[in-house]
């Protein structure tokens, strides 16, 4: 994935400024196309709330658990679902119905399956021009 420098510290301002405004149960969708920050941003907001570990893609697990001291995180990746009804296989209802934050990358692919989230993050722009929106409920 390629950034352009000046995007990243702009993401890690993002990912602290979100960070205290997130409770635990909150899901945040990440919108936006291949290559787009997605990813990097999850890294950045795991890593500022004290996950130790490296923050990975779940593109082919389809979901990662991360715990911090205080909080505990789902990070999904539906890019690889062909069918919203997947997420069922999944448990999507224990993931979504236990404590953690959860973070999904590709929500359109569960669409009605997944429920309004409390935070959206829409990622769009192109290598040189990049723009980050984000809507809460």
């Amino acid at each position: 994935m390629k950034h352009n420098v000046s995007t990243l510290p702009l993401l890690k301002q993002t990912a602290k400024w979100l960070l205290p405004r997130l409770q635990q149960g909150d899901l945040v969708f990440l919108i936006g196309d291949l290559g787009m920050g997605k990813t990097t941003f999850t890294q950045m907001l795991l890593h500022s709330a004290g996950v130790q570990e490296s923050v990975k893609s779940p593109t082919y697990t389809l979901f990662e658990s991360y715990q911090s001291k205080q909080l505990s995180f789902i990070h999904m990746d539906l890019y690889r679902l062909s069918h919203p009804e997947e997420l069922y296989y999944l448990g999507i209802e224990d993931i979504l119905n236990n404590d953690s934050i959860v973070l999904i990358e590709w929500p359109e692919k569960g669409q009605g399956v997944l429920p309004i989230p409390q935070w959206s993050l829409s990622f769009t722009g192109n290598n040189l021009n990049r723009s980050l929106t984000i809507t809460s409920k």
